[in-house]
């Protein structure tokens, strides 16, 4: 029998009467894991106040070098990922820190950060790429 997987946001309402609870296959659930990991905050979760990552402490960082912060972001994305999501394995996570121009009430200069992590299946052997970008300063998440 293939393992489900449930969907985020979990209805636990559905899961407690027996419901149907949409589900998603191994790749879906491991990418709906990571981006949990990367819009959390350290503490945030009371149970675990180590789970998610540190890209939330600079959010406002205009002081240190992007250089600087995006090796702070990757060291901190490397260290949850290979310690909350163990479905995937050889991680590897690619970084870039960019200026866009966002345009809307105004014009304005954000950072924006595009990930990329990828590696591979623990259960299939599969390669898993995972991608997703937003803007900081403040934390401003677009599905691109």
């Amino acid at each position: 029998m293939k393992a489900q997987y449930y969907t985020l946001p979990l209805r636990l309402g559905d899961l407690i009467t027996k419901n149907d609870h949409r589900v998603c296959n191994l790749k879906q659930s491991v990418a709906q894991h990571i981006h949990l990991i990367i819009t959390t905050s350290y503490g945030e979760m009371p149970t675990d106040e180590d789970f998610g990552c540190g890209i939330w402490e600079h959010d406002f960082d205009n002081l240190t070098s992007s250089h600087k912060i995006k090796e702070l972001i990757r060291d901190s994305l490397l260290q949850s990922v290979e310690r909350y999501e163990p479905r995937i394995q050889q991680v590897k996570i690619d970084l870039k820190i960019s200026q866009d121009e966002i345009i809307g009430n105004g014009c304005r200069v954000k950072k924006k950060v595009t990930i990329k992590i990828s590696g591979l299946l623990a259960a299939t052997n599969e390669r898993f790429v995972y991608e997703d970008s937003f803007f900081m300063g403040p934390y401003d998440y677009q599905n691109l």
